[in-house]
């Protein structure tokens, strides 16, 4: 499933998704209740997160923590703890 808007051109290889027989789905956004079920999967350890995230910061890394962002091969999700 591709979820959002890709701010660039991008592209696949059609033959690797005919060759498994894959199904692509593209959708814009989810529904409050797909939002709460996901939060509640987490809370109660049905999904495994830790693999997303890619580090930590306090509050006053928020600002670096965005430029590292921009770098797909740096980072996907960083936590903010403000107590950090």
């Amino acid at each position: 499933m591709v979820v959002g808007v890709c701010m660039e051109r991008d592209s696949f290889e059609p033959m690797l998704g005919i060759s498994k027989e894959l199904n692509v789905q593209f959708v814009l956004a989810y529904t409050a209740q797909e939002f709460a079920d996901s939060l509640g999967f987490i809370a109660e350890g049905k999904v495994d997160v830790t693999p997303l995230i890619t580090g930590t910061v306090g509050l006053a890394g928020v600002s670096d923590a965005f430029a590292a962002l921009a770098n797909p091969e740096q980072h996907a999700k960083v936590i903010v703890d403000p107590w950090a």
